[in-house]
C-alpha cells in the first residue's frame, strides 16, 4: 500500500511538472510589440499605405472589423482592404491623434487586447473633416511569432447620456 501511495504521488509529481509552462515570457516586450503593431496601424492610415495596414491584420478567414459607418463589417482583411482602398483614393490628407490607449495582455502572452480614442482629421476634395473621440478597440493575437489584428470595432460615443438612468 505504501509503494502505491508513494509511485501515485511520484506520478502526480511528474505530471505537474510534465504539464506546467515553464517558458518565461518578457510581457513588457511582447507588449511592445503590440504597441508597434497599434503604431504601425495609424501610421499606415496616414501615409495612406495600404500595405502597411494589411501587415497590421491576420490573414485568418474569421476576423472581425468593424468600422463607423453602417456598411462598414469586414469579415476579413481582403474586403477591408479593398474598401480602404477606395477611402484612401478619395482622401488628400489624414492625420490621427491617438490618446488614452490601454493594452492588457493574458499572461502567456499570446493575446492582447486594447482601447484608444482617435481624432481624425481628413481633407477630401478641399473640403477638411474632422471626427473626435473615435473610440478603437480591438484583439491582437501572437501568430507565427508576429502580433496580428484579429478583432477592430471603432465607434462614436453619443454626447452625453441617450437615455437618463
Amino acid at each position: 500500500m505504501k509503494n502505491t501511495c508513494n509511485i501515485f504521488i511520484m506520478s502526480l509529481i511528474i505530471f505537474f511538472v510534465a504539464c506546467s509552462d515553464n517558458t518565461d515570457v518578457d510581457l513588457v516586450a511582447e507588449r511592445a510589440e503590440v504597441i508597434e503593431v497599434l503604431d504601425n496601424y495609424t501610421q499606415a492610415h496616414e501615409e495612406r499605405d495600404l500595405n502597411l495596414l494589411m501587415s497590421c491584420f491576420s490573414d485568418d478567414p474569421d476576423i472581425i472589423i468593424l468600422g463607423t459607418d453602417e456598411d462598414e463589417l469586414w469579415i476579413d482583411k481582403v474586403s477591408m482592404g479593398e474598401s480602404q482602398k477606395s477611402a484612401y483614393e478619395t482622401f488628400d490628407k489624414i492625420t490621427l491623434s491617438v490618446r488614452d490607449r490601454m493594452v492588457k495582455m493574458n499572461h502567456a502572452g499570446t493575446q492582447a487586447w486594447f482601447y484608444m480614442k482617435v481624432n481624425w482629421y481628413v481633407e477630401s476634395g478641399g473640403e477638411e473633416f474632422s471626427i473626435n473621440g473615435v473610440r478603437t478597440t480591438g484583439v491582437l493575437e501572437k501568430q507565427n511569432k508576429q502580433w496580428k489584428i484579429v478583432q477592430l470595432h471603432t465607434s462614436m460615443p453619443v454626447v452625453g447620456q441617450a437615455v437618463p438612468y
